[in-house]
């Protein structure tokens, strides 16, 4: 039993990883204003909503989510982007998963992969999310996602993990967003598009992103000028981003429009 009931009329919380996930979920919200560093409320129709920004990776989420253990929710939203880790997904494409899978964490947020979890997500606002993808004109596809702990750079390192875990799709956030709704005895519902598809290679290079997901324009120059044989995936990606980036804003746009009023009759 949850020590925090659900109260309809509360906000909904939406975590995102990277700033721009963040910006395009605020883009179509109402009278948006910043409370907090990487927090900002606003509404969505008669819905209020939270938006958090909360970095890269399981550890550093896991350190967002302590800081809103006593908030009241109505529901947990993770919404961004995911990696393919089959063939077939293509960039701005959303995952509908009935469940994200994550290997347990100790105390040191360190992956125990003897220990899958899986965590399901609300059938009913998963049924919001289809029909919201359906109206904008987004393809999907059904099938579940996984928590990793680390980047996915490699088309092999992908698809073992897709062999390994069964999902189609990969980020490094809605396992820990999943198991707070879960403690907190919330609706649950993920929203990811793909980002990079199973064939792409990411370029590793260390430090070009802030933690929040920006790309620090100095750093990429001087690693451009330095591995020029990297910047068709630097562009490559950068084009993905700003399709997946258009994708969130219009899935959020439409499955927003379709929730419940949060309003108490």
């Amino acid at each position: 039993m949850s020590d925090h009931p659900k109260t309809d009329d509360a906000p909904i919380a939406i975590f995102t990883a990277l700033a721009w996930e963040s910006a395009a979920v605020r883009s179509v919200l109402r009278h948006v204003r910043r409370e907090h560093e990487r927090v900002w409320r606003g509404r969505a129709g008669d819905r209020e909503v939270v938006v958090v920004t909360g970095g890269i990776g399981p550890r550093r989420t896991q350190r967002t989510m302590e800081q809103f253990t006593d908030a009241p929710f109505s529901a947990i939203f993770s919404i961004g982007c995911a990696g393919a880790l089959v063939s077939g997904l293509t960039t701005g494409q959303l995952v509908l998963a009935t469940e994200v899978s994550m290997h347990a964490m100790n105390e040191e947020m360190h992956a125990d992969e003897t220990n899958l979890q899986r965590f399901p997500v609300d059938p009913q606002l998963l049924s919001y999310l289809r029909t919201a993808a359906a109206k904008a004109g987004v393809s999907t596809s059904d099938g579940s996602l996984f928590t990793s702990p680390k980047v996915l750079f490699t088309p092999e390192e992908k698809v073992q993990r897709g062999r390994e875990t069964g999902a189609i799709a990969v980020e490094m956030e809605s396992g820990v967003h999943a198991a707070f709704a879960a403690r907190r005895g919330l609706p649950f519902l993920v929203l990811r598009v793909i980002l990079d598809g199973v064939d792409m290679r990411l370029p590793m290079v260390r430090g070009l992103t802030t933690s929040d997901g920006d790309v620090r324009a100095f750093k990429a120059a001087l690693h451009v000028v330095t591995h020029p044989h990297h910047l068709p995936a630097l562009l490559a990606l950068n084009r993905s981003r700003a399709a997946a980036a258009q994708a969130v804003a219009r899935l959020c746009s439409t499955l927003f429009a379709l929730l419940p009023s949060g309003e108490k009759e």
